[in-house]
């Protein structure tokens, strides 16, 4: 998938191994520090963590994300790198509690065989959407709140308070598959397929996140990966979608390019920190 993308907490469940219990807090979709490690905060953690405590060495947890402006349609997944001499299997409560995760059963096997091991999860993780667009990019204007009024009765003159500056944020992205936007179109298996997804999927599908929008939570917004124009792979933007009240669908956000298949996002602006 290709920058830029948002990420937002979701209830990442508890699951078992036969060496730990991990989760069963809030997690970040996707987060990147540049480290082996990723973010104490991140689903990536969680899964990183049930391989450290079952005893898998040099480990590597991260996401399947490329910065290019060319077409790149990996989902948004988890990918793992480790060694172990056995296999480790998790246990998850629930086929949903699963697919947080980007997983599609409740016992998922890790192969050990004593060598490296590679491996990448068959759904997208939950709190992310990814646009997997031809290219896209973060636009901040930075403006100033005032309020003005008049300090006698003509009016010859006003007082001006300066309440502070606000950040707007807009995110642009251009031609991505319909599966990464509706939910419909994603249980289709010729639109999944042309978004390089399972049709079982129900994560990274920008419904998901206006949903979560809607209940007024806080938003990372990554640019990209390298070292360009402020942004390194650490950084990213907080803000939160105040146009959610007035734009309720993802319809309201897109403009079809070459509909059915093809969207771009129009006006999606955040509020962001300055």
């Amino acid at each position: 998938m290709n920058y830029p993308l948002v990420t937002w907490q979701v209830f990442a469940p508890q699951f078992t191994t036969s060496s730990s219990t991990e989760g069963g807090f809030l997690a970040y979709g996707f987060g990147y520090s540049g480290l082996v490690t990723p973010p104490a905060d991140t689903i990536a953690k969680i899964v990183y963590d049930a391989l450290d405590n079952a005893g898998a060495m040099f480990i590597t947890v991260g996401y399947n994300v490329n910065n290019t402006s060319g077409p790149d349609l990996f989902p948004a997944s988890l990918y793992w790198e480790y060694e172990s001499a056995s296999p480790i299997t998790l246990f998850f409560n629930s086929l949903a509690d699963a697919a947080v995760y980007g997983f599609d059963s409740t016992t998922v096997t890790l192969p050990g065989s004593g060598v490296t091991e590679f491996g990448s999860s068959p759904y997208n993780v939950a709190g992310l959407w990814a646009p997997s667009g031809v290219s896209g990019n973060l636009v901040r204007e930075l403006s100033q709140r005032a309020a003005a009024s008049s300090s006698d009765m003509s009016g010859l003159s006003t007082d001006v308070v300066n309440w502070g500056e606000i950040a707007d944020i807009e995110l642009r992205s251009t031609l991505f598959p319909a599966a990464n936007a509706f939910t419909w179109y994603a249980s289709q298996s010729v639109y999944a397929t042309k978004a390089q997804r399972s049709v079982n999927d129900p994560n990274n599908i920008l419904e998901k996140m206006l949903a979560a929008a809607a209940t007024g939570v806080t938003f990372r917004l990554y640019q990209q990966a390298s070292t360009t124009a402020g942004f390194t792979s650490a950084d990213y933007l907080v803000a939160r979608m105040p146009t959610i009240a007035a734009k309720n669908s993802a319809k309201d956000f897109l403009t079809a390019d070459d509909e059915p298949r093809l969207w771009s996002v129009a006006g999606m602006f955040f509020r962001g920190e300055t």
